[in-house]
């Protein structure tokens, strides 16, 4: 063990301090910038008013820049559905055994919604407007497909064969749901999606084909013997 003393110990200490002063700062990607501009600028005008003209203003960047990341509104969404994903399914390490794929499914998309939460007005004004913007809505479900697989795989059900299939179709079904009662849910600790969260699984889990909610899935290949 190395003992300092005195004016060793302040040396030290002044440098540990200028080394933290001096730590660069984590950067911001230009895409990330320009979501965060379109997120602001939605909660200030709604989906409708959103121009690719004020986004660029507010991301403080040439207009060029921002079409070469974004080229227009609906790729603006897929940029944010992207990032919801992100901060979905990024913390998701291995399954445990002792969850039920039922009570990861309810973790993930609780996940999904405290993402949505952090920027709550932004989020309800692109669901709103999305909904009336036939171009960016089915860009927005096709692109929820693959969403909703991930997150099936992510909490150890199968999304292969036609099983799979709708099972995928029925996890949309279940997001669209919780995601009506967290539109009107103003608990602080979003009581209100996670009852209705909680009803819409059950409710599937009755369904055919969604009995693998209530077990692990099965491996994908079994070694031929």
């Amino acid at each position: 063990m190395i003992q300092l003393r005195g004016n060793e110990t302040i040396a030290v200490m002044a440098t540990k301090k200028s080394a933290k002063k001096s730590a660069p700062k984590q950067s911001v990607s230009v895409k990330d910038r320009i979501i965060d501009a379109a997120l602001e600028e939605v909660a200030a005008v709604g989906w409708r008013d959103l121009s690719m003209d004020n986004v660029t203003s507010r991301a403080e960047l040439t207009l060029g820049e921002v079409l070469l990341e974004v080229p227009s509104k609906t790729y603006l969404l897929l940029g944010f559905i992207d990032r919801i994903d992100a901060r979905t399914l990024g913390p998701v390490t291995r399954l445990n055994p002792e969850d039920t794929p039922r009570d990861r499914l309810f973790e993930i998309l609780m996940r999904r919604f405290d993402a949505l939460n952090d920027t709550r007005d932004a989020a309800k004004a692109v669901v709103t407007g999305v909904a009336r913007d036939p171009a960016a809505f089915i860009a927005g479900v096709c692109r929820i497909e693959r969403s909703s697989a991930a997150i099936l795989s992510a909490a150890g059900i199968s999304t292969s064969g036609l099983l799979g299939m709708a099972r995928i179709q029925g996890l949309k079904a279940i997001a669209a749901y919780s995601l009506r009662a967290w539109m009107q849910d103003d608990s602080a600790d979003l009581s209100k999606t996670m009852a209705a969260l909680d009803k819409a699984l059950a409710r599937a889990e009755k369904l055919a084909g969604f009995t693998g909610f209530r077990r692990r899935a099965e491996p994908e290949a079994k070694a031929e013997s």
